[in-house]
């Protein structure tokens, strides 16, 4: 017998201080040149579903607004946190994120795209918002945080999301809240491809390219 299936609901704060904290434990690049991009940027090649979001310098003057500081790419090992200062590989960044062969997957995309256009010229193709996903099925839970721990059993923190993204350097705790962020985008597209309300093609099981280590490569750092 068939088992109904019954939408995620939203969890309890008591809920959510029981779950385990989200931490990505693979590589992290963190990219501040321009040749660094282009290497770290290879490692993802042949990826065929990345988890995608970008952070920006907070502001708490109304009005006033900023482009985005970092934009993250997650593979299944491999999270690439590509700063301002490697933005001059801008060519290589939007062919990634224009290319209708590879799945981006976020939350809010639409907002980050609309930053990222303010930058350079990029002509988005391939994203899927899995908030948007969320609301097409008439779940009561749509934002990553409440997602995750619906469906993937883990508590996302976001202490780090109102910090310094301008920063000379990004802290422990930026760059695991970063990589964090985009891999779990990835995770949750993984997962809600499989419901049936949805069904989508299936992509081959690929991993990422092991490609050369490049500057800044390291690994999110434990609580």
């Amino acid at each position: 017998m068939t088992t109904p299936f019954e939408p995620p609901r939203a969890l309890l704060p008591e809920e959510f201080a029981e779950l385990p904290q989200a931490r990505f434990e693979g590589d992290v690049l963190v990219v501040e040149t321009v040749q660094d991009a282009l290497d770290a940027l290879k490692r993802l090649e042949g990826v065929p579903v990345l988890g995608f979001d970008t952070e920006t310098r907070p502001t708490f003057k109304r009005g006033v607004s900023y482009s985005p500081s970092l934009v993250q790419l997650a593979g299944d090992n491999t999270v690439v946190l590509l700063r301002a200062s490697a933005f001059g590989a801008w060519e290589a960044l939007a062919g990634v994120l224009g290319d209708a062969g590879r799945v981006k997957a976020g939350v809010a995309v639409r907002d980050d795209l609309t930053g990222l256009g303010k930058i350079g010229p990029v002509s988005p193709k391939g994203f899927e918002d899995v908030g948007e996903w969320a609301r097409k099925f008439g779940w009561p839970v749509t934002g990553l945080r409440n997602l995750a721990a619906a469906l993937l059993g883990v508590r996302v923190s976001k202490k780090a999301r109102l910090t310094n993204w301008e920063a000379k350097t990004l802290s422990a705790a930026q760059i695991c809240y970063a990589a964090t962020d985009a891999w779990v985008s990835r995770e949750l597209y993984l997962a809600m491809r499989g419901f049936k309300i949805k069904p989508r093609k299936k992509d081959s099981a690929k991993k990422d390219s092991p490609g050369r280590a490049v500057p800044g490569d390291r690994q999110c750092p434990g609580s």
